[in-house]
């Protein structure tokens, strides 16, 4: 059973992993636009379980990508 109260907060940003929902919230995107993106392979994603999932780490390195490009 998953354990909601877990205490994250010593976890760095990078070190984590999120799901969908909470990728899409913090790229600021939509779900569909995120499945596009990693359907091109523009973003880092790994599936646990039915579950896919995204670590910090990858996040800051597609922000980087955007910035780049920008």
């Amino acid at each position: 059973m998953l354990d909601h109260n877990v205490d994250l907060s010593g976890v760095p940003f990078e070190e984590r992993s999120f799901g969908v929902k909470a990728a899409c919230k913090l790229l600021d995107i939509k779900e569909s636009f995120y499945f596009e993106l990693i359907a091109a392979g523009e973003i880092d994603t790994y599936k646990s379980g039915r579950s896919r999932k995204i670590t910090g780490r990858a996040i800051n390195a597609y922000r980087s990508k955007c910035e780049e490009a920008a």
